[in-house]
């Protein structure tokens, strides 16, 4: 059975309405996911309570970090309900967004300057 099985049927479209995936919410709460948010499996933790099938199907398909679209699209599901349901499994402590790269962390322009300049040389 493929994820597109759970879904959607050929002959009569979405056999889960999205509002019943997603509780009825149709917003994700603060820190809402773009389409190129990469999302990680917190490794080790266990769900205090019973997944929902959209959360346990996620929480299967992050074996190595994915984006947002892409969740979305392996799920045949439209972004909406699919940032819902990420916002409930990282508020639960599943799945996490990794840091991105501060400013501070960032190599001084004058050392990309030194390896642009050292590049040309060659």
């Amino acid at each position: 059975m493929s994820i597109d099985d759970i879904w959607w049927d050929d002959d009569a479209g979405p056999i889960v309405r999205l509002y019943a995936i997603t509780g009825g919410r149709t917003e994700a709460p603060a820190g809402d996911f773009t389409l190129s948010t990469i999302v990680q499996r917190v490794p080790g933790v266990v769900p205090d309570g019973e997944l929902s099938l959209a959360e346990s199907t996620i929480v299967r398909l992050i074996e190595r970090p994915l984006s947002v679209s892409e969740i979305a699209a392996r799920l045949g599901l439209p972004l909406g309900p699919v940032r819902v349901i990420l916002a409930d499994l990282r508020d639960g402590g599943l799945i996490h967004v990794p840091r991105s790269r501060d400013a501070a962390e960032r190599p001084a322009m004058s050392l990309l300057q030194q390896v642009l300049s050292g590049l040309n040389a060659l």
